[in-house]
């Protein structure tokens, strides 16, 4: 008879499997990708492209709150703050899709809010310098 280690190990076995049987299974159209798609206009479901778009600006914040650090070098900071204008034009480009979509327009909402905070910049990029860099 087995020992209660070897069934408790055996039922993670069985429950493991059960849990990859299910996540590798594509049948399930709204079924979650591990990794975000590489171009928004991949996304073909409203809730997961808002679920991209939330990912982004966790990654963006992160970013932020790292490129405050006084200690940081300059080079570091241009490359932090080069790699956070990348994912605020993706950003963009989800906004986009979900837009597409039939979701909320986000470029349009936060365009009223610069212009009611006064952060927008006459003819500019829309890039921006954080923290120590600018």
């Amino acid at each position: 008879m087995a020992r209660p280690e070897e069934k408790a190990q055996a039922m993670l076995n069985k429950w493991v499997k059960m849990r990859e049987d299910e996540s590798s299974d594509n049948t399930n159209p709204t079924s979650r990708q591990r990794r975000r798609p590489f171009l928004a206009s991949e996304c073909e479901f409203l809730h997961d492209a808002e679920h991209w778009r939330r990912q982004i600006i966790r990654e963006i914040s992160t970013g932020i709150s790292k490129i405050q650090n006084p200690g940081m070098g300059e080079h570091a900071i241009r490359d932090l703050n080069d790699s956070i204008n990348k994912l605020l034009r993706e950003k963009y480009h989800w906004n986009k899709r979900i837009k597409a979509l039939g979701g909320v327009d986000y470029n349009e909402m936060e365009r009223r809010e610069r212009i009611r905070e006064g952060d927008m910049q006459d003819g500019g990029s829309g890039l921006k310098g954080s923290g120590g860099y600018r």
